[in-house]
């Protein structure tokens, strides 16, 4: 009888509990659920649905030099619904004097796309402009000095970049 209540119980699960058990699963690793219940977010529970696989999740170890571990970026969500707001945070174990003056939580009006650490030191910040007032430019002929977090979805990417002490970002799609 035991066997039946638990196969009906799991059959039960299965058909009518999915959403349930996929709101259950960690989808970052537990060092970042726990940073980000820190800073009064959560992960983005419904990150992967609707897309096609676990390609660039939505964390990226190693944003500054270093053991990788020690840094990292990550999207997480404050409320549920229509009153959901999405954050990019920036973990430092041993900042920089640099980017420890950018904020470490930065609101974000868009769906979170897959995170990764964005090191071309050739790029200048010329199509950059400020996170704050997008009709400040960023720096003409400056190139990146450290890594960027590049955030790609569904063909549109957005590279924040840390620069004096003001978060640039640059779109593109």
């Amino acid at each position: 009888m035991r066997v039946i209540v638990i196969a009906v119980t799991l059959a039960s699960l299965a058909s009518g509990g999915i959403s349930v058990a996929s709101e259950l699963t960690p989808i970052m690793p537990e060092e970042l659920i726990a940073y980000a219940a820190k800073n009064d977010c959560e992960q983005v529970r419904d990150f992967f649905k609707n897309r096609p696989g676990m390609v660039n999740p939505p964390y990226a170890y190693g944003y500054l030099p270093g053991l990788e571990e020690e840094s990292a970026a990550l999207w997480c969500q404050a409320g549920q619904g229509d009153n959901r707001k999405f954050y990019l945070l920036i973990m430092m174990k041993k900042p920089t004097p640099e980017l420890a003056r950018c904020p470490a939580k930065i609101e974000w009006r868009n769906y979170p796309g897959g995170l990764s650490i964005y090191k071309d030191k050739r790029t200048t910040l010329d199509d950059f402009v400020s996170l704050t007032d997008s009709k400040r430019k960023g720096p003409r002929n400056v190139r990146l000095s450290h890594n960027g977090i590049l955030s790609e979805y569904d063909g549109v990417t957005e590279l924040f970049y840390c620069y004096k002490g003001a978060w640039l970002i640059r779109m593109r799609d």
